[in-house]
């Protein structure tokens, strides 16, 4: 449990890390962006004080702690994640490289992925009960085909809604003869130029306000992130580690 440590230079880095993932959070919150200049100091920090320690002499632990980082920057470059969820779990991984059982930077993962998985299965749950009349009346007429697999990723609601919203992103986007479907939204330009085509044609009377079309929101995942940061730091591993020892071995 890294908060009981009594090394100054483990103090610094988590605390360093604490504060910069919590101000990121709020970022994230508030804009859904998080300027890349803030994870340059803690960076630095955790760098630095982990040299002056050795931390990084274990390559592979090291290498193990930064593979989260590049699970999400991969899926950051096709628009899946964040490239701020990527340099967060970066800096969780350089902060924290040695472990006993997992490194906590795949903890900050692995908790951090529960609320967006809880939100596809309720979205799941409640569109079959609730909405699936209107999935069946989607007519997919490029992107993807599998209307139904859009139940575990959005919500109907009105395009006068959408319009009038902050961080929802169309799934189905309305054209005259049917809809554009898709499984992910774009950066913000695009998102832009797609709200101001389906104000266009609200306008013009080609489709009507109150009618559904499927969104899906932009979650803040730094704060998942942070969530799952604070359950690392916080889960004794050593006692963890002595219990599975003894599970295993008997010793």
């Amino acid at each position: 449990m890294y908060l009981s440590s009594t090394n100054i230079y483990d103090i610094i880095i988590t605390t360093s890390t604490l504060l910069t993932l919590l101000y990121a959070s709020v970022s994230d919150v508030k804009s859904r962006e998080v300027h890349e200049l803030i994870w340059i100091p803690p960076l630095l920090i955790s760098i630095t004080l982990n040299i002056i320690q050795g931390t990084y002499s274990n390559i592979r632990m090291l290498a193990f702690s930064l593979l989260p980082a590049l699970l999400i920057f991969i899926l950051s470059i096709a628009n899946l994640m964040g490239g701020a969820d990527a340099l967060a779990l970066l800096l969780i991984g350089l902060a924290h490289p040695k472990f006993l059982l997992i490194p906590i930077s795949f903890i900050a993962l692995i908790v951090s992925l529960i609320p967006p998985i809880i939100l596809m299965l309720s979205y799941l749950i409640i569109n079959i009960i609730k909405y699936s009349s209107i999935f069946k009346e989607i007519k997919c007429i490029n992107g993807v085909k599998s209307k139904y697999l859009l139940m575990f990723l959005g919500k109907p609601i009105s395009i006068k809604s959408y319009l009038t919203s902050k961080f929802l992103y169309p799934l189905t986007i309305p054209k005259i003869s049917g809809f554009h479907c898709r499984t992910m939204f774009s950066n913000d330009e695009v998102e832009e130029k797609i709200r101001n085509e389906i104000l266009e044609l609200v306008n013009k009377g080609l489709i009507d306000s109150n009618s559904k079309i499927i969104v899906t929101p932009a979650l803040p995942h730094i704060l998942f992130i942070l969530l799952g940061y604070i359950v690392g730091i916080l889960i004794p591993q050593q006692v963890l580690f002595n219990f599975v020892r003894k599970l295993f071995t008997g010793v």
